[in-house]
C-alpha cells in the first residue's frame, strides 16, 4: 500500500522551490512518476510531500537560442523523440528516447526524470554525455549550472541536495557536419531495460577521411555516466578502419574494467561493449552528414 502523503502542482519554479525548502527535505519531486509511483509502490520511499511540476510552463519546453538547444525536465522522452529541433540538433539524442520503453513509457517520462533517477542503464545518458549537456538547477540559495557527469555520485545517487530542482538541460548544436549514432542491447525486446547502449558522435576530415572529432559514451558498464576519453584520443587523427576501430575497442572495455574491477559478469560484458561500440562507429559512418 502506498503511503499518505500531502501533493501539491506548482505553476511556478519558485513557487516550486519554496515548496521544496519548506518541506526539510522530507520532499519528493514528480512529473512522469514511471520510478517514482514503483517506490512508492515498493515503500522504497516514503515522503511527506510530493511536488507534481508537470504544470510549469517552462519546464516543458524544447527551445533554441543562440545556437544552444534547452530542454526543459519535465519534457517527455516522446516530445523529444518527435522535435524537429532535436532531430536536426541533437539526432542522437532523438534515436535514444525513440527506443525508451513503450509508447506509454515514452509518453510519461522525462528527460529530468531519466536523470535525476541516475540508473546506468538509463537510455538517455550516454547521448547527453556526447553532447557534453549541462544541468542547470535551482533552489531558494540560487542557481548553478553543472556539466553533467558531475551530477552523479553512483548508482541511482546524484549529489542534488532535497531542496534543489533540476529545471533543464542545455547543450551546443552540433554542427550540419557531425554525425552520430546510438545503439542498445536488451536482454528480450525493445521494451526491456537496456543491457549495454552506446551513443557515438564524430566529424570526418573531408579530403584525408580521418577522424577529426568523435565523442563515446555507453550505458550499464560504468557506475556513473562518463565518456571513454583513452579511445577518443586514440581514434582522433586516424581511419576507421577495421584495426584501428577494434584496437580503440579494447581501450573502451580496458575504461569500463578499470572503473568498475573484473566481476563474474565482465568475461560477457567485455566483448559485448566491443562489438556495440564497433556497430555503433559503423552506423555513424553511415549516416549522411
Amino acid at each position: 500500500m502506498i503511503p499518505p502523503f500531502d501533493y501539491k502542482t506548482p505553476n511556478s519554479i519558485e513557487d516550486a522551490i519554496e515548496l521544496l525548502w519548506r518541506a526539510d527535505e522530507k520532499a519528493k519531486i514528480i512529473a512522469g512518476g514511471t520510478d517514482l509511483v514503483i517506490g512508492l509502490r515498493d515503500g522504497d520511499l516514503d515522503p511527506q510531500l510530493i511536488v507534481d511540476v508537470t504544470r510549469i510552463e517552462e519546464l516543458r519546453r524544447i527551445e533554441e537560442k543562440n545556437g544552444t538547444i534547452s530542454i526543459g525536465a519535465a519534457v517527455s522522452h516522446s516530445e523529444i523523440a518527435s522535435s524537429p529541433l532535436i532531430k536536426k540538433w541533437a539526432k542522437v539524442l532523438s534515436d535514444a528516447t525513440s527506443e525508451i520503453g513503450s509508447p506509454q513509457i515514452r509518453n510519461l517520462g522525462t528527460i529530468g526524470g531519466n536523470i535525476v533517477n541516475a540508473s546506468p542503464a538509463a537510455d538517455t545518458l550516454p547521448s547527453l554525455m556526447v553532447l557534453n549537456a549541462i544541468g542547470e538547477v535551482v533552489s531558494k540559495q540560487g542557481e548553478k549550472r553543472v556539466p553533467l557527469h558531475q551530477l552523479f555520485n553512483g548508482p541511482y545517487e546524484t549529489n542534488l541536495k532535497p531542496h534543489e530542482l533540476l529545471v533543464r538541460v542545455t547543450f551546443q548544436k552540433l554542427s550540419s557536419e557531425v554525425r552520430s549514432s546510438f545503439v542498445r542491447l536488451a536482454r528480450r525486446d525493445a521494451m526491456a531495460i537496456a543491457r549495454t547502449s552506446v551513443a557515438v558522435i564524430l566529424e570526418m576530415e573531408k579530403q584525408n577521411k580521418q577522424i577529426k572529432e568523435i565523442r563515446i559514451a555507453a550505458g550499464s558498464v560504468t557506475p556513473t555516466p562518463q565518456r571513454f576519453s583513452e579511445a577518443e584520443d586514440f581514434l582522433r587523427g586516424k581511419s576507421p578502419d577495421q584495426e584501428n576501430l577494434q584496437r580503440a575497442s579494447r581501450k573502451v572495455s580496458e575504461t569500463m574494467i578499470n572503473r568498475t574491477g573484473t566481476r563474474l559478469s565482465t568475461s560477457y560484458k567485455r566483448p559485448v561493449i566491443e562489438a556495440l561500440f564497433i556497430r555503433g562507429v559503423r552506423k555513424a559512418l553511415e549516416e549522411k552528414a
